[in-house]
């Protein structure tokens, strides 16, 4: 957060926003290709992995793998761009929440349906938010976005006993009282 930047500022920026503001020095998954509207922030991170889903066109510097089998050691990397199809939820979620680091966030952007489309359209709202408090993810924050089509975007804390702090954010209770 830029100084002199209100707190309320930082809590209405998007979910997007709010991963890669002050994540520099990080470590940053990207696991999927996001949609073109999605600019991405690659630059000044420690590390960043690029990782297309089998069958997916690759760019260069990008690893192919599997979504349910990611080649990285557990607790790797501090965020998290899943913008790869949630085909098999239980198990990629799971990968996911494995390759992030304690406190990790995510921001997971799938596509989003109406009652009345189809199964093959997308995700509601109940099925995708049950699935994420199976794989003991923490919604922050939920939007619905244009990207062209309908997504929602969803900004993730890993449930771990460790909480995040979101830059801009300070609970009370972590602000220590002045000694007197």
């Amino acid at each position: 957060m830029a100084p002199g930047e209100s707190v309320a500022a930082a809590a209405a920026a998007g979910p997007l926003d709010r991963l890669f503001a002050g994540g520099l020095h990080g470590r940053l998954l990207v696991l999927g290709r996001p949609p073109e509207r999605v600019l991405l922030q690659l630059e000044g991170w420690e590390r960043v992995a690029c990782v297309a889903t089998l069958g997916a066109d690759i760019r260069p510097g990008t690893v192919r793998a599997g979504p349910h089998h990611l080649p990285f050691t557990e607790a790797m990397f501090d965020n998290a761009l899943l913008s790869a199809p949630l085909v098999q939820p239980r198990l990629v979620l799971r990968e996911l929440r494995r390759v992030l680091a304690p406190a990790g966030l995510a921001v997971v952007g799938v596509k989003a349906r109406r009652l009345w489309e189809g199964k093959e359209a997308g995700w509601r709202r109940e099925p995708l938010a049950l699935r994420l408090d199976e794989a003991m993810f923490e919604v922050l924050d939920w939007q619905v976005e244009q990207l062209p089509e309908r997504h929602h975007v969803v900004l993730l804390a890993k449930l771990d006993g460790v909480r995040p702090v979101l830059v801009g954010e300070a609970e009370p209770a972590f602000v220590a009282a002045p000694a007197t």
